[in-house]
């Protein structure tokens, strides 16, 4: 690159680097808060929570990569314009790709980055964070659980044991309502936790299952001799996967043991998880295309800069929410797969296209509108703050 496309590159990249760092942070509190049920019992839990909660941060960091991306690479832009530096480019006879070639080289970068998480890094930290919280409940029921005594563990889930000796239990009682719609109550004589191929469960034994319908009131009972629950979210075996499909490798996805359950009985959550990392990077060239197209055309320090970042928002958007909405059909229906990966390179060719034609999207109507509206919007607030000012300086008189 030369000297301008390095120095274009460097602030785009630590524009992004500061969006990316903030938006990780707020998302990364709000989910280790949502999960810090699972410590209120435990003070060893308590002692290795933000251990578990930073597994979180890598899956959290590839999603958010392309906005923070698209952010940072229009806060530059705009940069640029502000300080008049894009304008004496353009005048100097510097080639429109001196500002377009830093910016898909920081989305190629970004791509490379989610790439590596999603298949190699992510699936590793899911697995960990998934192992942390089995430990600290196996830890909660064999060694915090006061015999006799009812501790609500989770919201919606209590549990109670008569006796614990290690890793045996006796007179497990567990009532979980988490589900509105249904009720259940468990009861084992005996209860144990195993590990068996690396997964830890909680196999109970003899007992039985009320289930009642919260709608009519009505109520099964269910004997059974041996049930198992997964310690990662205390649910059965049979609701569920031992080694839930973020915890898989790229080439068990790929590839799947014809004999695992869920690939018999839900293969296409597999295909669905598959199709999401394999498209994931393509995002990030996408959204550093997007981003010039709406910000790198030179303006004047005057023109608003609000609607380039208020439409580059809202396209980016706009295409993640297709994205997430034909990721949920494709569990349901395989046919969605190619549209999957149509909807970024869509955006990728189209964006290429605008960049390649010099097209100024400044010119287009719903950019005009965006910036009038962003403009009078902020006049309006002008205006009221100073009223408000102006009439607390007079009662103050």
């Amino acid at each position: 690159m030369t000297l301008l496309e390095r120095y274009v590159f460097g602030r785009a990249l630590m524009n992004s680097l500061g969006a990316l760092a903030s938006l990780v942070l707020i998302v990364w509190i709000v989910q280790a808060l949502s999960r810090v049920d699972i410590v209120k019992s435990t003070a060893s839990a308590a002692g290795n929570v933000f251990w578990i909660a930073l597994m979180l941060l890598p899956d959290l960091a590839a999603g958010i990569v392309p906005f923070a991306i698209l952010i940072g690479a229009i806060q530059a832009l705009n940069g640029l314009n502000a300080d008049s530096e894009r304008a004496v480019m353009a005048a100097s006879g510097a080639s429109p790709k001196v500002v377009a070639k830093p910016v898909v080289v920081l989305g190629i970068c970004g791509g490379i980055s989610i790439l590596l998480v999603a298949h190699v890094i992510g699936p590793m930290s899911t697995r960990a964070f998934r192992d942390g919280i089995r430990a600290i409940n196996a830890d909660t029921i064999t060694l915090f659980l006061q015999p006799g005594r009812f501790e609500k563990v989770q919201d919606g889930l209590e549990l109670s044991i008569g006796s614990a000796r290690g890793s045996n239990i006796t007179s497990l009682f567990i009532a979980d309502s988490r589900d509105p719609a249904t009720e259940l109550i468990y009861f084992a004589r005996e209860a144990r936790i195993a590990d068996e191929d690396g997964r830890s469960l909680l196999l109970l034994s003899d007992g039985q299952l009320h289930r009642r319908d919260v709608k009519d009131d009505s109520v099964a009972v269910v004997q059974f001799q041996s049930y198992a629950f997964d310690l990662a979210d205390l649910k059965p075996a049979s609701q569920g996967d031992w080694i839930r499909t973020s915890e898989r490798s790229t080439a068990d996805l790929i590839s799947p043991n014809p004999a695992d359950k869920v690939y018999r009985e839900d293969p296409n959550s597999l295909t669905s998880e598959l199709t999401d990392r394999m498209t994931q990077w393509l995002y990030a060239i996408a959204f550093a295309l997007w981003a010039v197209v709406v910000a790198a055309q030179p303006r004047t320090n005057r023109q608003a800069s609000s609607a380039a970042m208020t439409l580059g928002l809202a396209g980016g958007l706009g295409l993640k929410a297709l994205g997430f909405l034909v990721l949920a059909q494709i569990e349901t229906n395989v046919a969605f797969v190619p549209l999957a990966y149509l909807l970024p390179l869509s955006a990728i060719i189209l964006d290429s296209w605008l960049i390649w034609a010099n097209v100024d999207i400044t010119e287009w109507i719903v950019y005009r509108r965006t910036a009038d509206g962003l403009h009078a919007a902020s006049a309006a607030l002008s205006r009221l703050f100073q009223g408000r000012k102006a009439s607390a300086t007079g009662a103050g008189r």
